[in-house]
């Protein structure tokens, strides 16, 4: 049995209250939970993205062959995280299709980016293909053994601002989903 207090009951009800009051008397589960699916997943990625940044730190505490190991799970991390980035940006478009379908009975209606959060998903994600492409530079030059400090140099200073931006797009983000639940 779940026993809930007072308190608890009564912020329910108020947002709850509001949120019908906002949509026209109705509540509308499928869109509100298709438009939420890409803020919960994206917190999770941007928690791996600060995981896999951690990595400029913890490359300077290992040595030897624990390092290598480190390093290749890096590598590999760094080409999963472009695939769940696209997969997070994807599952955004899906929902707010969805959104537009359940709203206005047209997928196209609210699919396209009409702020600042969605401009910045795509734009985050080709600056991403390009920290992934530095990455597999910086690999390949390593592996062949070329000189590569100026490419694992260039590969830091985009995870530097790609952080930045996925720290600013979190935020417009949180702020967005205020207007888009409201």
């Amino acid at each position: 049995m779940f026993f809930y207090s007072k308190t608890e009951i009564l912020t329910a009800s108020i947002i709850y209250d509001y949120h019908l009051e906002a949509n026209g008397g109705t509540l509308d589960l499928v869109r509100t939970l298709a438009l939420l699916a890409h803020p919960v997943l994206a917190c999770g990625l941007l928690f791996w993205i600060w995981w896999q940044y951690s990595w400029r730190k913890k490359s300077t505490l290992v040595k030897g062959e624990e390092r290598k190991e480190a390093l290749a799970r890096h590598e590999k991390m760094g080409n999963q995280l472009v695939w769940a980035t696209f997969i997070v940006i994807l599952i955004a478009f899906i929902g707010r299709a969805i959104a537009g379908w359940r709203s206005n009975g047209d997928v196209f209606s609210e699919i396209w980016p009409t702020n600042l959060h969605g401009f910045m998903g795509p734009l985050g994600f080709a600056l991403l293909l390009v920290l992934a492409k530095l990455g597999k530079q910086t690999k390949s030059a390593r592996i062949a053994g070329e000189k590569f400090t100026h490419l694992k140099l260039k590969h830091g200073r985009a995870a530097d601002f790609i952080i930045i931006i996925a720290i600013i797009h979190a935020f417009l983000g949180f702020l967005y989903l205020f207007t888009v639940l409201g």
